[in-house]
């Protein structure tokens, strides 16, 4: 998932202009999928809906996941012996669309990056420092919204590495990112997000250690373990409003945003690998924490969450990969009444638990089969009593079967 990754065949269909290599990259992404109960989005799932909101089964083909991209790698700058300069747009599209069949774009990446084997300076849109793992699942999100926090979003970045031996990297990351909003954007009569005037604010630490790592950050002997610690904080502006007779009365609130997290990285052979990711924080919504839910709107409080995810990777032959893997997202109960929702429904625990198999017919073509099992508890409240309700808890059954063609 890293942004400077090359694709199988990108280098065969790469051509140059001056001093500039531009190479395509993507794939054709098709996914056929049943679910046993419906979910949200259905498509692609990010947690399962009550059967008290909709209890139906659902079949979806979808391949609006088709990624399409192109690296502009250019020449390095005058006085800075070694440097290289790249630019990167990505899309894919899975933005807004009004029919199943009329897909629209949906902008992942455009960054410019400036970097050696020890700096790395970048200036744009790309997934952001916190939290950078991804459990290897055939689901569109990657798990958001049930234990993978993180997102793509506008930042001003700096990347430092230290070879501290030829068996130990450090490296180092600061930025200062785009305060993206979630919550309130369903009730603009009686909220309205605002972008508030300072950024969010990044950070993470990261020790790579393994037999022979060159100075490149590759291991020339197996790969390296890596263990990181990150964290965020920043600050987000809603405006409630107070409708008396006629007149409406505006009262701004800032909500703080912070999370604390640890990933790891771990080879332990050749073949098999274990990944895994934990968090805690508050306003996580527009992180794709909490179940989505930053701010409880009927408290005009932040929500508190934490989770996590563990994945294992096999590669049972050089064609053929196994996966799994489970993945918890836990919002503090007693910070949820209505959550980010007009109809004062929230989401207080969710998970999911997935295994799948990938099968590369070739470089460039690859099937894989994942089930899994979601997971999500709902509650009601009802603001003439002051009380709340468990909803019946959404459990969906997902059978996904995707055809991948990378280019």
């Amino acid at each position: 998932m890293s942004s400077t990754s090359a694709p199988p065949l990108g280098k065969c269909m790469a051509w140059k202009k001056g001093g500039f290599t531009f190479t395509p990259y993507g794939y054709i992404n098709v996914s056929a999928s049943f679910e046993s109960q419906k979910s949200s989005v259905g498509d692609f799932c990010v947690y399962s809906l009550s059967p008290d909101i909709d209890g139906n089964s659902v079949f979806h083909i979808d391949p609006r996941s088709t990624r399409l991209g192109i690296k502009a790698d250019g020449p390095g700058l005058p006085g800075w012996y070694g440097s290289k300069t790249r630019g990167v747009v990505e899309i894919d599209f899975q933005g807004a669309y009004t029919l199943r069949n009329r897909a629209s774009l949906l902008m992942r990446k455009a960054f410019v990056e400036v970097y050696d084997r020890k700096w790395k300076f970048l200036a744009g849109q790309d997934w952001e420092i916190i939290s950078p793992l991804f459990p290897n699942t055939l689901n569109y999100t990657a798990g958001a919204a049930v234990g993978n926090i993180g997102f793509r979003r506008a930042q001003l970045r700096v990347d430092r590495t230290f070879y501290c031996s030829p068996y130990t990297r450090l490296s180092l990351q600061f930025g200062l990112a785009d305060n993206v909003l979630r919550d309130g954007f369903n009730d603009p009569a009686n909220v309205n997000p605002n972008v508030g005037d300072w950024p969010i604010v990044e950070g993470r630490i990261a020790y790579s250690f393994g037999a022979g790592m060159s100075p490149n950050g590759m291991s020339t002997n197996g790969q390296p373990v890596t263990i990181g610690v990150s964290a965020h904080i920043g600050e987000q502006q809603f405006d409630h409003y107070r409708y008396d007779d006629d007149s409406r009365t505006r009262d701004a609130h800032r909500y703080r945003t912070w999370s604390f997290n640890l990933d790891a990285d771990v080879p332990i052979t050749g073949t098999l690998r274990l990944q895994g990711e934990l968090f805690v924080g508050e306003n996580l919504g527009s992180f794709e924490g909490g179940v989505l839910q930053g701010i409880d709107l009927a408290r005009r409080d932040t929500v508190r969450a934490q989770g996590g995810w563990v994945g294992l990777q096999y590669s049972l032959t050089k064609r053929l990969q196994l996966n799994g893997g489970c993945l918890i997202d836990d919002p503090f109960d007693q910070d949820l009444r209505s959550g980010n929702a007009t109809d004062n429904r929230s989401r207080n625990y969710s998970h999911c638990i997935f295994v799948n198999a990938l099968y590369n017919w070739s470089e460039a073509l690859m099937t894989g089969f994942e089930v899994s099992f979601w997971r999500t508890h709902w509650q009601q409240y009802d603001p003439n009593t002051g009380t709340i309700a468990s909803l019946r808890p959404g459990e969906t059954v997902r059978y996904e079967f995707v055809t991948r063609y990378t280019f």
